[in-house]
């Protein structure tokens, strides 16, 4: 558990700094805006990816200047599912690439594998208020001095703080 809450802090600094499967859920609500439900495929639009870390795992992100930015992260339940991910691990998902800086951004077949069950999802959320968008066509940001990012896990079909 608690290499799972460095690869979120680790995760969260990534996003910060550097400036889905439909169904039933629950979703988050947000005061004074809509409710949330991180897993809601529109918010899966720049696709999922294998972020260049120590422990890789799958994630996507999403940005909008109204709802503020989050991460949806898998974290493998077990060291084996948490390998799988791994460039060194022969057996794992690189174990057929040619070029893995391409498969860790093949969206499509990284959501195919992720079997939800086998996986903590966690969302990381900054709420816009909480954000100074710095310009730029790529969602540039930064954190305003008093950002508070909530961090969610998704467990019996609902999102718990």
């Amino acid at each position: 558990m608690k290499n799972i809450l460095t690869l979120l802090v680790l995760t969260l600094l990534f996003f910060g700094c550097k400036g889905q499967k439909e169904k039933t859920v629950s979703a988050i609500n947000i005061e004074n805006q809509s409710s949330i439900n991180f897993l809601d495929t529109k918010y899966q639009e720049t696709g999922f990816f294998i972020p260049d870390t120590s422990n890789p795992y799958p994630t996507y992100t999403y940005s909008d200047k109204k709802i503020g930015v989050f991460s949806v992260d898998f974290i493998g339940k077990t060291d084996e599912t948490q390998y799988f991910w791994n460039p060194n691990n022969s057996k794992g998902y690189y174990s057929k690439s040619t070029n893995p800086e391409n498969d860790a951004q093949n969206s499509k077949a990284i959501k195919n594998l992720i079997k939800e069950n086998d996986y903590y999802v966690v969302a990381s959320y900054l709420p816009g208020k909480f954000i100074t968008y710095t310009g730029g066509e790529d969602g540039e940001f930064e954190p305003k001095q008093n950002a508070k990012t909530t961090f969610y896990l998704y467990e019996d079909r609902k999102w718990n703080k």
